[in-house]
């Protein structure tokens, strides 16, 4: 992969990103830092940060701290460039600065890079799931405009609460306006925006019964647990394919002797028969 390809993929496909800013980490380290990764390194770093915040919430201060190194170590890598230039008199009288302030704080910037990568993984981990069951279950045919509406409509109460500080509320408002550019992407990643709208269901409910009494966290909270009623009902496939995959008709008519939808692929069935 090129560096331009590398910076076109979307930050949604977080494990392409990061195997190749680790590689490009490892030999920019190899090649002792030649100028042409110098210049990418920064570009690279940001693309890796972003991937990692699309998949999971990035304190800002993470991020400061962060890019504060990459910044640290491009300035030491100049000046060690500059020096190591000059004439060999200079160089004697006084000397380079040493290759190892470069070092560790390349070190540093790997360390934090590792741990956000084990950080992502978790979070990973739980999220990537693919419950399909026989194309009984298919979140893609979700009501998007209806999801969207009541993600909106819990913004407006968050933004409205005057508990909060107003870095608390950018912190809610950022996390759901995640939810919503990933609504509005052409490869929507259903598993990611659900496991996102319960973070913010238990983080919502938690703030407001810390709070007590009547809050707007509320009515924000029971928007947001409207949206996964939407997506439960708005991607269940029913046709008759899906629920003879999926259903043991016998024992559905058993439990159940009124479902009138297996009772009509029952007839289907007898028909075809004959």
């Amino acid at each position: 992969m090129t560096f331009n390809e590398y910076l076109s993929l979307p930050s949604s496909n977080y494990q392409e990103i990061s195997k190749y800013y680790l590689g490009f980490l490892e030999e920019f380290s190899a090649k002792k830092f030649p100028y042409e990764k110098k210049i990418q390194f920064k570009g690279s770093a940001i693309k890796f940060l972003n991937s990692i915040e699309d998949l999971t919430y990035l304190q800002k201060e993470k991020q400061e701290e962060y890019v504060k190194h990459i910044d640290m170590l491009n300035e030491s890598l100049s000046i060690y460039d500059r020096r190591s230039k000059r004439s060999k008199i200079l160089n004697l009288i006084f000397p380079p600065q040493s290759s190892y302030r470069v070092e560790s704080e390349f070190e540093k910037i790997y360390e934090k890079t590792i741990d956000l990568i084990n950080e992502a993984n978790k979070n990973l981990k739980y999220r990537k799931v693919d419950l399909k069951i026989n194309g009984f279950y298919e979140p893609e045919n979700s009501n998007k405009a209806q999801i969207q509406k009541l993600i909106l409509e819990a913004m407006e109460l968050i933004n409205e609460d005057n508990s909060l500080t107003e870095k608390t509320k950018k912190q809610l408002l950022d996390y759901l306006n995640k939810i919503l550019k990933n609504l509005n992407s052409e490869y929507t990643n259903w598993t990611e925006i659900i496991g996102k709208i319960k973070e913010t269901i238990i983080v919502l409910g938690a703030l407001g019964g810390f709070i007590g009494g009547i809050s707007p966290l509320f009515q924000a909270k029971e928007k947001l647990e409207q949206t996964t009623t939407v997506i439960e009902k708005t991607s269940i496939n029913l046709n008759y394919k899906v629920i003879n995959e999926t259903f043991n008709h016998n024992e559905i008519l058993n439990i159940n002797p009124s479902n009138s939808y297996i009772l009509q692929i029952e007839n289907k069935d007898d028909k075809e028969e004959n």
